[in-house]
């Protein structure tokens, strides 16, 4: 009989982290959860995100969506699958429409907005893989029209660290990168600086560990 001790990892609960905002002019956001998801359920906004957790040198990556590309080697790791379904669950649970989901092709970002859109129609879109700005602004007008033919909607673009800020997610003074895993609740057409973000919903996962004994 062997004895050891594992890590499990768990979503523990999410939390709203409030950014100056459009809504609260030059103060800190100060959102309330409850306040935060009736103000999304009414729809108009889209969640930029990069993808979730997903390590550099996985020995066995893995791709869940048909036709996605790992490319050099990158898959979520079990972290990252228990953000995604957290997030998802979550936008669910609160009754958060999302129309679709547009993602870059990359498994790790494709296999990130299938389990937060919870269902919603993913289509992979070249342009969550380029930066050229003439693309961008002819797609951020895509997205603002999708937005406006279906109100009470929302719209998810699921990316890369670099792609994610150029359509309004925000990196704070206190971090180095873009958070994995983290939605940026931005209101367009102001998808650039602060003004745009109305907060940012972030998954917390907790690590506890446990005895497990083997035969």
């Amino acid at each position: 009989m062997l004895r050891f001790l594992c890590a499990a990892m768990a979503a523990a609960f999410l939390s709203i982290a409030g950014v100056p905002n459009a809504l609260a002019g030059e103060q800190d956001a100060g959102v309330a959860p409850s306040d935060a998801f009736e103000i999304l359920r009414g729809g108009g906004f889209v969640f930029v995100m990069r993808h979730a957790s997903s390590p550099h040198d996985q020995s066995a990556p893995v791709g869940l969506s048909a036709g996605c590309s790992l490319g050099e080697g990158r898959g979520l790791d079990a972290k990252g699958l228990f953000q995604a379904r957290a997030l998802g669950a979550l936008l669910h649970e609160k009754g958060v429409p999302i129309l679709k989901a547009y993602t870059s092709r990359m498994c790790r970002s494709w296999d990130t907005a299938r389990l937060v859109a919870g269902g919603a129609p993913v289509e992979p879109h070249d342009a969550q893989m380029t930066t050229d700005p003439a693309v961008i602004a002819a797609f951020k007008k895509r997205i603002e029209a999708e937005l406006a033919a279906n109100p009470g909607q929302n719209i998810m673009l699921t990316s890369h660290s670099n792609i994610a800020p150029l359509y309004g997610a925000i990196v704070e003074s206190d971090e180095e990168d873009l958070p994995e895993g983290l939605i940026s609740v931005v209101s367009p057409p102001a998808w650039n600086g602060v003004d745009g973000v109305l907060f940012r919903i972030t998954p917390h996962i907790e690590i506890v560990s446990q005895s497990v004994t083997v035969d």
